[in-house]
């Protein structure tokens, strides 16, 4: 879908620029701790808001690509049937409770920006570091219910799980290959 690849592009586009510009801080700040001796206050500010932001955006892509650790003893266990209702409602679960945390963090945001609370060093409205809440948990909501949509209707790789379906094929590739130089030998 290209719409997907659009969003694809910018959530990693902008998780690795906030994550390299992090990196950068910091090295900035360890280069002018340890051999300038004139450490700067307001490096880890801005590091932490820079990597704070890379990870919340980082949540919906590490969903969107199976990468969060997942338990699957039982789920293992599951008839197939099964396992598309029970991926199904526990990604809708998860979905729900993302939406909830990016609507309850609105009123986290509202209440920094009326209280004008700022950063110590470098005076940020702590606000904007509170954006990426609603930003992340949205986006992580979002890829719930892609999931969801792909275990009701049967895709395999949210059925069997992403190593499974890779094996599988695997082993398709593996048994065309050998039918092919069975022809031509």
């Amino acid at each position: 879908m290209k719409l997907f690849k659009w969003l694809d592009r910018i959530e990693e586009g902008t998780a690795g620029l906030l994550f390299i510009g992090g990196v950068v801080v910091s090295l900035y700040g360890v280069f002018t701790r340890y051999v300038l001796n004139a450490p700067q206050a307001w490096v880890t500010e801005i590091f932490e808001f820079l990597l704070v932001w890379s990870i919340f955006i980082g949540f919906g892509m590490a969903l969107k690509d199976n990468r969060h650790i997942q338990v699957e003893l039982l789920f293992d266990m599951l008839p197939k049937g099964l396992k598309k209702i029970v991926a199904g409602i526990s990604n809708i679960i998860g979905a729900c409770f993302s939406f909830y945390l990016a609507f309850s963090s609105l009123e986290l945001i509202t209440l920094s920006k009326e209280q004008g609370i700022t950063t110590i060093d470098v005076g940020i409205p702590i606000w904007i570091t509170y954006l990426v809440l609603p930003v992340g948990m949205s986006l992580l909501g979002f890829y719930f219910i892609v999931k969801a949509y792909r275990a009701f209707t049967g895709d395999k790789r949210e059925i069997t799980g992403e190593l499974e379906h890779l094996y599988e094929e695997m082993q398709e590739l593996n048994k065309k290959e050998t039918d092919q130089k069975g022809v031509g030998a």
